[in-house]
């Protein structure tokens, strides 16, 4: 019952819970490797998009009733689709692709699978609300390093690129980094004031790597992990629910509970005054290879391809 009650309640923190509209929110979308199209996912299950038109081409089912976020291999092959039964168990599913067939299915969690990424090709890591991050060998479908330290739910999970180190983060507002390999926790960094849904990696550029970490105390920070030093934060007008960066890394675009899209700018931390993509909460978005536009998706089914070149950057002022 305990167990019960704790994974309930970090669901309802996550907000989807939350979404009562006729169809399923949408909980994350990936272009597909050679950018002609999207994959969608929710409790319907996985759906196909032609891009730009996002005219619908094909739907499939996955193992999992609860959907949480899709990470496509390297390779470009193969699909990973996070989900599970929140407080019985949770899985990862790895389908091929473009034919959506079920290849193996990893199952090792507790609670919900909330996040999965590929470190490569064979090894993928996936983040629970069991509070644990498993490391999978993905050949074989066994679990190759645990990594344990967080006090509530995990919700999000990146990589730094050329690097064996992933930062993950979630309902106990800390951002924890770990080496990969021996599952060694590097640090943790914990200025957040609640819990943090998403963090990005920034493209690769001169000098120290950079992260950007967004939460329900509505701020985005940018972080140099390497070091453990924030460097500077945004505050938004809403509640971020998921950040990506712009391919080139000069923006994070961020789409919240208002239903709006920001970019923020990482070296002078200003916000612009935001695009209205979607009614209700926009949970997911994905940014197209050029970084010229976005997709949104959220509440009751939305999908919406927004023009990233329309928000005008400016300082916005905040209550």
């Amino acid at each position: 019952m305990l167990k019960l009650v704790r994974s309930v309640f970090l669901l309802l923190t996550l907000s989807v819970a939350l979404d009562c509209g006729a169809e399923p929110p949408i909980t994350s979308v990936v272009f597909a490797p050679d950018g002609s199209s999207l994959v969608a996912c929710s409790q319907s299950g996985i759906a196909v998009y032609r891009w730009p038109d996002l005219d619908l081409q094909t739907s499939f089912k996955a193992s999992s009733p609860n959907l949480h976020d899709l990470a496509f291999s390297p390779g470009g092959d193969r699909l990973a689709v996070a989900g599970g039964a929140p407080a019985e168990d949770g899985t990862v599913e790895i389908l091929s692709w473009p034919d959506g067939k079920s290849l193996r299915i990893l199952d090792g969690h507790f609670d919900s699978v909330m996040a999965v990424d590929w470190l490569d090709e064979t090894t993928l890591v996936s983040a629970s609300l069991d509070h644990q991050v498993l490391i999978w060998d993905t050949s074989k479908g066994e679990k190759s390093v645990t990594l344990n330290g967080h006090s509530r739910g995990v919700w999000t999970i990146g990589h730094l690129h050329d690097t064996r180190l992933l930062v993950s983060a979630g309902g106990d507002q800390s951002l924890r980094v770990w080496e990969t390999e021996t599952g060694t926790l590097v640090r943790s960094m914990a200025i957040h004031l609640q819990g943090v849904g998403s963090v990005a990696v920034r493209p690769p550029r001169d000098g120290l790597p950079m992260i950007a970490s967004a939460s329900d105390d509505r701020t985005v920070r940018f972080w140099q992990p390497t070091i453990g030093r924030m460097v500077r934060f945004a505050r938004l007008p809403s509640q971020p629910r998921q950040i990506q960066w712009l391919p080139d890394g000069s923006r994070i675009a961020a789409c919240c509970n208002d239903g709006r899209v920001y970019l923020v700018n990482p070296e002078t931390v200003e916000v612009s005054d935001g695009i209205a993509a979607i009614q209700g909460r926009a949970y997911t978005i994905a940014v197209d290879p050029s970084g010229g536009n976005a997709v949104v998706g959220g509440s009751d089914g939305a999908l919406q391809r927004i023009a990233l070149q329309r928000i005008a950057l400016q300082r916005i002022a905040l209550p």
